[in-house]
């Protein structure tokens, strides 16, 4: 019987350690971020494709064009670059304690590297100043109906059909991290993959996912939207792999290949804010993995196309052989037991895709 109740528990365990739930959520941060970039006239910020929200946010905060924390960011942005996915890396890192912002504890720093030189200190003056002078809980507290609204329609259309337990069965293991989804009502299209480490708890990984509506003030998130959640989600169990402190070997097998790669990549990679040889071997991954889950889920043959093709412009030249691997490993997947134990394979993929690159450039010298 005690045997019995044992095996019953491991069970239990493992069934809930599989059936992890993503409820998207709304976040005052997030919004007080995105909507302080957005008076500071950040375009990435300045989408308007969030209805009568956009509306309430101009009228609300008005008189407050010229306050300091708007010119300070418009400072921040000319002199450190601070946008897009630096704007939404400092909301996941700010610590509201009654109604004063701080900067959260953390085991390693994660701040998105362009406020490295930037006065925390002064910043942080300037956001509480904003945030209390604009009495800006009262208007994120004044919306709560549209913000449920907007998760409600995420989880009806994305949420309810994402699979989650893909993940474990393709990768052979749990997620590295927890992952969570954010809807950010003011970012429009943008889409923003941060983390942030605090101290004592497991990584966290979010996606910042955009906000628009219709004519009729609907949310327009449909399943045309989930590639974007099934990109996201793979980031926690791929990039960990070349973290030099857990896989330094990786890092030393691969470094030299995808340099090279990249050095002919950079112009295309860059645009998409892509900016190292890690970087781009990580996306290269995920992008590729999206691919196979939707093989795994009976996406059209033109769907699947359609993404290869995206990837392919994005100068991701080597998906579909890449896809090709990924697949090769699936159907061998009882025999790897892990994605960790076939990442030997990934390293020899790319040395060998860069010798062929190297080969061909130097026949046509």
């Amino acid at each position: 019987m005690k045997k019995c109740i044992i095996l019953f528990a491991i069970f239990i365990a493992c069934f809930c350690a599989k059936a992890q739930s993503i409820i998207p959520q709304v976040n005052e941060n997030v919004e007080l971020m995105s909507i302080l970039s957005r008076m500071a006239g950040f375009p990435e910020y300045h989408m308007d494709m969030a209805g009568q929200y956009i509306n309430d946010m101009d009228c609300y905060f008005k008189d407050n064009t010229e306050h300091p924390a708007v010119q300070y960011m418009k400072e921040l942005r000319n002199t450190y670059g601070i946008s897009f996915d630096a704007v939404m890396s400092m909301a996941i890192h700010l610590d509201n304690r009654n109604g004063t912002y701080s900067l959260i504890e953390e085991d390693f720093p994660t701040l998105e590297k362009r406020w490295k030189n930037v006065d925390k200190g002064e910043f942080l003056s300037y956001l509480n100043s904003f945030y209390k002078d604009t009495k800006f809980n009262e208007f994120f507290n004044a919306h709560k109906d549209l913000y449920e609204k907007g998760i409600t329609s995420y989880q009806d259309n994305v949420i309810n059909y994402f699979d989650i337990d893909w993940y474990s069965d393709f990768y052979g293991n749990e997620p590295q991290e927890t992952f969570s989804v954010i809807i950010g009502f003011c970012n429009g299209g943008g889409n923003y993959g941060v983390n942030r480490q605090i101290t004592g708890k497991k990584k966290e990984v979010f996606a910042i996912v955009g906000y628009y509506v219709n004519k009729e003030d609907t949310p327009m998130y449909s399943k045309d939207y989930l590639p974007t959640l099934i990109h996201e989600f793979n980031h926690s169990f791929i990039n960990h792999f070349l973290d030099e402190n857990k896989y330094p070997e990786n890092v030393k097998g691969l470094e030299s290949a995808a340099t090279d790669l990249f050095k002919s990549s950079q112009w295309s990679m860059s645009k998409q804010a892509y900016n190292n040889w890690k970087t781009m071997i990580n996306e290269s991954l995920v992008r590729a993995a999206v691919i196979c889950y939707m093989l795994d889920h009976n996406y059209t043959a033109q769907e699947v196309r359609n993404e290869l093709s995206d990837q392919i412009q994005r100068n991701f030249r080597w998906m579909p052989e890449l896809v090709g691997l990924l697949r090769k490993y699936e159907k061998r997947q009882s025999r790897y037991g892990s994605f960790e134990n076939f990442y030997p394979q990934v390293i020899s993929f790319f040395i060998d895709y860069a010798k062929k690159e190297t080969n061909k450039f130097d026949a046509i010298k």
